[in-house]
């Protein structure tokens, strides 16, 4: 096998090719309605649908797709971003745009899932979350680094500028995982775990769907509040076009210290970082209320902000695969699924909070936020009764 850092960064190279495609779009879409002369709300399908996509086939791909060649499939996912991201670059008319904006999001999850599931596999022993930790820097830079440069992109130069350096971005991944992707297979440990009858002992495991339920929380009430940041931070905290694109920045590199901070502590003290996690999040949003309204405060709260927010995308993952280790794909490709509704829903209860102003983000945060504590204390039961977590002091 190729050298394992390699190969993580590889595979972290991938998943930023296409978080940044799914999540950079978020910032032009002013631009897409513009120029295919249609509302903004309705320019906001190219976001929804693609959610609503990875959510329907996260959990289906990884296992229908489980005994084609992990390579093969893995190449065909990023060639199909390439493609799909040129041909929308090209076409004026919304219906064709957006059908190739939607295309690739069917083998998102696939890629996502089989590369976390590598980094899994081939980490040393109680390992496994600070590998797949480094592959979750390529999901985290994705989302939070994604929308800034495509803005910056489409703003200065156009739309179709934007979409080919997605294309162009993804070619670069293709390349890479191209020449360093194995092509043995790494391991099948699980696939015995994954076929009928096995499935079906993994799918009544209540820890799954406590843990699953805590995926969602926590992608939703990490996005009630993430999902306006550039309007929080530009119309509450008074931040100046360069100022918001600089406090985006270190957003997003201190989400990337977040995952290496959360890989390092859930490969040791997984239980103790999972239950003390909402409290975490509890001070960011209560230092956000606090300190809202003012710029110069604001900007170490970002890096506060940005940290934590990392630590919850790897918690994210971790719950799922802690609960059914045994079926690692499945479990991957559930918590890409879960993940995307939490983002979905997260995103719509911000709307819905923004109406009695953007300070009640944060205040809405905290509220999801307890209860999110008490499912991790029901999750934290179940998962003893059916697994042992194992603690390293």
């Amino acid at each position: 096998m190729k050298n394992k850092k390699l190969l993580i960064f590889t595979l972290a190279t991938g998943t930023f090719s296409i978080l940044n495609t799914e999540v950079g779009i978020l910032g032009i879409l002013p631009i897409i309605a513009n120029r295919f002369n249609v509302s903004t709300a309705t320019s906001g399908l190219f976001v929804s649908l693609f959610a609503i996509i990875i959510a329907i086939f996260g959990s289906i791909m990884p296992i229908i797709l489980k005994h084609v060649d992990r390579r093969k499939i893995m190449m065909l996912t990023l060639f199909l971003f390439v493609v799909s991201n040129v041909l929308g670059g090209l076409v004026n008319s919304f219906v064709p745009a957006l059908i190739f904006r939607l295309l690739p999001a069917i083998l998102h999850p696939v890629y996502c899932s089989l590369a976390f599931t590598i980094a899994a596999e081939i980490a040393d022993k109680g390992q496994a979350s600070k590998s797949v930790s480094r592959v979750m820097i390529g999901v985290s830079a994705g989302t939070v680094l994604g929308t800034p440069l495509t803005t910056l992109i489409a703003n200065n130069i156009s739309y179709s500028a934007a979409m080919f350096f997605f294309a162009l971005v993804s070619l670069a991944a293709l390349i890479l995982n191209f020449f360093i992707l194995p092509k043995e297979s790494i391991n099948t440990t699980n696939e015995s775990a994954e076929d009928a009858s096995g499935l079906n002992k993994v799918l009544v495991k209540k820890s799954l769907w406590i843990s699953g339920l805590g995926t969602i929380l926590i992608g939703s009430v990490l996005f009630v509040v993430y999902g306006y940041v550039s309007d929080l931070l530009s119309q509450v905290s008074h931040f100046s076009a360069n100022q918001l694109s600089i406090g985006l920045f270190i957003f997003g590199l201190m989400s990337i210290l977040g995952n290496l901070i959360a890989g390092n502590i859930l490969s040791k003290v997984p239980r103790k970082l999972v239950t003390v996690y909402p409290f975490l999040l509890i001070a960011v949003y209560a230092l956000i209320i606090l300190f809202g309204h003012s710029t110069s405060l604001m900007f170490p709260v970002v890096i506060l902000w940005g940290m934590t927010y990392g630590i919850g995308n790897n918690i994210q993952q971790y719950l799922i695969s802690a609960a059914i280790p045994e079926a690692l794909s499945l479990a991957n490709g559930l918590f890409i699924s879960m993940g995307n509704i939490g983002t979905a829903l997260g995103t719509s209860i911000g709307g819905l909070l923004l109406a009695n102003g953007l300070m009640m983000l944060p205040i809405g945060g905290i509220s999801i936020l307890i209860f999110t504590f008490i499912i991790i204390l029901i999750r934290n039961k179940a998962v003893n009764t059916e697994l042992n977590e194992i603690e390293y002091d």
